[in-house]
């Protein structure tokens, strides 16, 4: 009763935030738009279905989103709002890259699997003198800051890797551009954000490898379901994923959930709070059309949390942390995974051959998916398990914090005071504290300074003297105005609109403020 109580309590709330937003937050600048595979009309023009009127109406998402489509919203709280009627939307033969901010895109039925974004690019295709590379091959690129998305599934439905027999074998060796090779492993971007304080809300991201590249800037995920094979999560952005499933599509034996390259002068990384990561199979869905998918999922003790692709990325320090998450059994007990043997080399100079000098993974609280407490004694030696308080830092508002001291910042997390034990290296090792003002949480130790790969790192000193590396809007980010502005799914519909009704009506007989 008291658990029905609560809930009941968190739905008003938010159908209060989502009804003040509707009524109050939004201003005669922004404005809505309409996407439907049907509609005949002119791509731009005015258009008034089901009772409402859209700005402009468009047949296809690159039309919507692309050169001459839906323009800057006025704020994040005032996004110029794109949405979606059921259907499949192809974006084509080359990725849409969006760098249109303050936007918001939203499914019309609430459910993501009625509004599909998907394409068939892979990393490796050749249209012409050059392959795709990753970013390329991405379906659609989100690059403006104030981005937000809702109830809709983010794809990347190439023929490779359509993957049978547990092994990466194409069925067919030649995907959907005719007389163009595509390999079986190749990446195959599904969504890439690139903005800062982006938004995600019921949505779904489906792929096999590489699915979901953050590259840079501040996200949250909330509500969602993510989907893949290998390194499906992964660069550089600070990320909260919360209360989402994360799926392993279960066809890369050995493969891992993360792949962070986090920059050395960011405290955080992708950090997960009470998620579940399972395994399913993606056999017959929209990435699958042939049904060769593996239908058993990935096998117990097979899988890694994550490798850290840090190693490989000038100034890269990959963090990743989980938080009351409930974990598969196909996790191998050791958690995670160095990036090759450069990293584990002792004598290369870099890092002594010691992985946590360039990986910040930590776990609290990790369960069974019954919920019961997980057995970690058999992590790597190089990974962490927080205590309570440290666990307690890492709140949504805490990681979207400024990355000044709290000294100057007021308010804000102070990830940066910490510092590093005394004497915890040799002098003249080639380790961060060679500069004891090289400061971070305590509980990390040292750090690699000479990354693997070319140009290497020259990040030194303090970073708390250094600005937000990948933030430009800079400063503190709450994201709850932002999430407000959005639907919620179905379930809170009526009573979001409920709300926006009443507090519409006390508005209107408040006293008018000059």
């Amino acid at each position: 009763m008291e658990l029905r109580r609560r809930k009941g309590q968190k739905t008003l709330a938010m159908a209060v935030a989502v009804g003040a937003a509707a009524c109050l937050g939004r201003t005669a600048l922004a404005l809505d738009y309409y996407v439907d595979t049907t509609y005949g009309g002119a791509n731009g023009a005015a258009y008034t279905v089901n009772g409402k009127t859209y700005a402009g109406a468009y047949n296809s998402v690159s039309a919507a989103l692309g050169a001459g489509g839906v323009g800057n919203g006025s704020s994040a709280l005032n996004p110029n709002r794109v949405y979606f009627a059921a259907g499949t939307y192809n974006v084509g033969t080359s990725s849409l890259a969006v760098s249109t901010r303050n936007l918001a895109l939203i499914g019309l039925t609430n459910n993501p699997n009625d509004v599909v974004i998907t394409s068939t690019l892979d990393a490796a295709y050749n249209g012409g003198s050059t392959t795709l590379g990753t970013t390329n091959c991405s379906t659609i690129q989100l690059k403006g800051n104030n981005v937000s998305a809702a109830n809709i599934t983010f794809a990347n439905s190439t023929d490779t890797p359509y993957i049978v027999n547990n092994a990466h074998a194409a069925v067919t060796p030649s995907g959907t551009y005719t007389g163009n090779a595509q390999t079986s492993t190749a990446p195959a971007v599904a969504l890439l954000l690139q903005g800062d304080e982006q938004v995600l809300n019921n949505v779904k991201v489906l792929g096999y490898q590489d699915s979901l590249y953050m590259k840079g800037g501040r996200v949250l995920i909330t509500n969602s379901y993510i989907s893949g094979d290998n390194d499906f999560i992964f660069a550089n952005s600070t990320v909260v994923i919360s209360n989402s499933i994360i799926n392993m599509d279960g066809d890369h034996i050995g493969g891992a959930v993360t792949a962070a390259s986090t920059d050395k002068r960011t405290s955080n990384g992708f950090v997960f709070l009470n998620d579940t990561i399972q395994t399913s199979s993606a056999k017959g869905s929209i990435i699958d059309p042939l049904n060769a998918a593996n239908a058993n999922g990935a096998a117990v003790n097979s899988m890694y949390l994550g490798r850290p692709w840090g190693w490989q990325q000038a100034g890269g320090d990959a963090s990743t942390v989980l938080v009351n998450n409930k974990i598969t059994s196909a996790i191998k007990t050791v958690g995670w995974l160095a990036w090759n043997s450069n990293e584990t080399n002792v004598s290369n100079g870099k890092n002594g051959g010691n992985p946590a000098e360039d990986s910040r993974y930590a776990e609290y609280n990790s369960m069974d998916l019954s919920g019961a407490t997980l057995d970690v004694s058999g992590r790597v030696i190089w990974s962490h398990q927080l205590n309570a308080t440290q666990a307690a830092a890492y709140t949504t508002l805490n990681v979207f914090s400024s990355e000044y001291n709290a000294s100057t910042n007021p308010g804000g997390y102070a990830w940066y005071d910490g510092g590093y034990p005394s004497g915890d290296n040799a002098a003249g090792s080639g380790l961060a504290d060679i500069n004891p003002s090289y400061s971070w949480p305590a509980f990390w130790g040292p750090r690699n300074i000479q990354n693997d790969g070319a140009g290497n790192s020259t990040i030194t000193g303090n970073p708390a003297a250094y600005s937000d590396p990948t933030w430009t809007l800079g400063g503190n980010w709450d994201p709850t105005a932002q999430l407000a502005t959005i639907p919620e799914p179905a379930s809170l519909g009526l009573l979001g609109g409920a709300m926006a009704i009443i507090l519409c009506r006390r508005r209107d007989k408040s006293p008018k403020v000059r």
